[in-house]
């Protein structure tokens, strides 16, 4: 037994008693004598006896565990919005896995494939960047598996959802580059199927419209949500012939990499150009330019998320499916410090 987990079957079988007993014995039932319940007790001890989690959840249909998936764990504001979630689990009494799909859809499958095997009561997800098609996901639902989307999110999906409120934060944003004097405006997005990258153009779109600045396509630009990627589409933004004066990334990864595009042209920021991200991530309060950027109250949202999870897992028959909007607040930095 050294060499596998201890079973209650073991504990039954060396105690000659039966498996049942054992299981109530273990639950300190009082229907079981007080000095069988001591005996067994003290032989689960002495073999460090651990309930299995599956076979508990397959005989109660209830695991006490919720899975959260992430598109990357090392993200300021994904890892802020996992601490929420578990300070409400902890407040219901559950346990939370979580794991990351490391921005993709591949991996997210997996991910969801080891949720519904260990037979968790719920999840809380946020899709992967190449996540475009969302049979995996309904798999959950197929389950009866209470389920809530946030941050990347989709309309093909009638659930809970917890989200920023994307166009309206990118637009006080945007609004807040061109009250510094901003005249051309660039965008810089992520790929098309992306929700919050559709919002928050949009909101890049209203802010020109306010001020009456004509929408130049060259200036929206499309890269892969990374500091790589935004340091090449900022490059060939840069050699225009008449390139931006301000830039908006939907995320900070976006707007860093538009930081170090800028500085290797020689450009001074903000003086020469204005940068705004998106995340509040502490990567971008650090940088040699900090950046002027959104703060989307991750612990709201994750706050949010679990609560509204935890009402499906609580009452399934009387939930109803909604959708529910953190505001996001600017926080102003190096990257438009002529714009205070």
């Amino acid at each position: 037994m050294a060499n596998k987990p201890v079973t209650i079957k073991d504990i039954a079988s060396m105690l000659n008693i039966s498996v049942s007993t054992v299981s109530r014995a273990l639950k300190d039932n009082p229907e079981i004598s007080q000095k069988t319940r001591k005996e067994v007790q003290e032989l689960a001890k002495k073999l460090n006896y651990v309930p299995n989690p599956i076979a508990v959840a397959l005989k109660t249909r209830k695991s006490n565990t919720i899975g959260v998936i992430v598109p990357t764990i090392v993200s300021t504001f994904f890892s802020n919005v996992v601490n929420a979630i578990e300070d409400v689990a902890d407040k219901y009494g559950y346990h939370v896995l979580v794991s990351s799909s490391n921005e993709s859809m591949i991996k997210e499958m997996k991910n969801i494939n080891v949720f519904l095997a260990t037979r968790v009561d719920g999840v809380i997800l946020s899709l992967s960047r190449e996540t475009e098609s969302f049979e995996h996901i309904k798999k959950i639902e197929a389950n009866d598996i209470p389920l809530v989307l946030f941050d990347r999110t989709t309309k093909e999906l009638d659930v809970s959802k917890v989200v920023a409120d994307d166009a309206d934060a990118a637009f006080i944003a945007v609004d807040h580059l061109i009250n510094g004097g901003a005249k051309r405006v660039a965008l810089l997005t992520g790929p098309g199927h992306l929700l919050i990258g559709r919002n928050r153009m949009r909101g890049y779109l209203n802010a020109l419209t306010k001020h009456n600045i004509e929408i130049n396509s060259d200036y929206i630009c499309r890269s892969e949500l990374s500091v790589e990627g935004a340091q090449e589409a900022t490059e060939k933004l840069l050699n225009m012939k008449n390139p931006p004066d301000a830039i908006f990334g939907i995320n900070d990864d976006l707007a860093i990499g538009a930081i170090y595009a800028c500085q290797e042209k020689g450009l001074e920021i903000p003086k020469e150009i204005s940068i705004v991200g998106f995340s509040n991530t502490k990567r971008s309060q650090y940088m040699k330019s900090s950046v002027t950027t959104m703060n989307q109250n991750p612990a709201e949202v994750g706050r949010r998320a679990a609560e509204l999870l935890f009402e499906q897992i609580k009452e399934p028959k009387n939930y109803k499916v909604r959708e529910e909007i953190v505001h996001a607040e600017l926080i102003i930095r190096e990257t438009t410090e002529n714009n205070i």
